[in-house]
């Protein structure tokens, strides 16, 4: 198998592992991709760099398909689409909170984390202004102020119950908050962000 070949494979192989565990080790990684420690290390250098890589696609592919629902909705209603976005992300993060554990509550990545959390989402970029101006179309706001407020409201209605989920894995007797995986909860959820949006 060439080298690009299995870098590839091992990066496909954390983000499955990170669907089925909060917390992964570089033996994980290497066995699951049936490949010795020191391949993880040869191809990436460490764990972190790998998992640095891994946030950076699965963020990309997050934003990708939240930008490509909007760009594409012309046909429906703003709201329903800011509905169906929300939905899918709600989704998304339940079914990666290990990624998400990584990415929010793991020293291990935490600069690494806080700098993808900022270029991705409140950094100005291509990605934000088409939210912006999506939020924009729905509340009928043209002050950037406010609209930044909104965005950052709705990121927090998002960010809030991910915490709550994740932070189960740091507890010492863990607890578990089934809230976000009813569907009629999060239905319910959904609807009190959008009434305050």
């Amino acid at each position: 198998m060439a080298s690009e070949e299995i870098k590839r494979k091992m990066i496909e192989v954390t983000k499955s592992l990170l669907h089925e565990k909060a917390s992964i080790t570089i033996k994980d990684i290497a066995d699951a991709s049936y490949v010795n420690i020191a391949a993880v290390n040869y191809h990436f250098g460490s764990k972190e760099k790998l998992m640095a890589i891994v946030l950076e696609e699965v963020i990309d592919e997050l934003k990708a398909y939240v930008s490509q629902e909007i760009l594409i909705s012309h046909e429906k209603p703003v709201d329903l689409v800011l509905e169906e976005v929300i939905d899918y992300l709600y989704k998304f993060a339940l079914d990666n909170l290990g990624l998400l554990n990584y990415l929010f509550l793991s020293d291990e990545l935490q600069k690494e984390s806080s700098g993808a959390l900022m270029k991705h989402f409140f950094s100005d970029n291509a990605f934000t202004q088409l939210i912006y101006k999506s939020l924009s179309k729905t509340t009928q706001i043209t002050n950037e102020k406010e609209l930044q407020a909104r965005y950052v409201l709705l990121f927090s209605s998002f960010c809030i119950p991910l915490f709550l989920q994740i932070s189960q894995f740091k507890l010492i007797t863990p607890m578990k908050i089934e809230m976000f995986f009813d569907p009629e909860f999060r239905s319910n959820y959904i609807k009190g962000i959008m009434k305050l949006m």
